[in-house]
């Protein structure tokens, strides 16, 4: 099950970061800022569970509700419940062995 687990956390980190791979480079500081406040719909500077689902669009798609919530619960550092802008733009941490 972890290996599953693992398996589909990797395949969300890479759909999630297609649009880096595509420009070649990572994105910038300044264009993940950008990211997070064009998915920030309630300008309340924090990312919902929704908000966050909706910014993935079609990168999401092939992922379990599950793996999306266990994906961004990684990302909840502070475990409120929402991803504020230094935890969207930090770089992921591998999930716990």
């Amino acid at each position: 099950m972890r290996l599953k687990t693992l398996a589909a956390a990797t395949v969300l980190a890479a759909a999630i970061a297609a649009p880096a791979f595509a420009q070649q480079t990572p994105p910038t500081p300044e264009e993940q800022a950008a990211r997070f406040d064009k998915a920030d719909a309630d300008k309340n500077g924090k990312l919902s569970m929704a908000e966050w689902k909706t910014s993935l669009g079609d990168r999401a798609a092939n992922a379990t509700d599950e793996q999306l919530k266990g994906f961004f619960d990684r990302r909840d550092a502070d475990k409120d419940g929402s991803l504020s802008k230094a935890e969207f733009t930090a770089p992921m941490q591998r999930p716990a062995q």
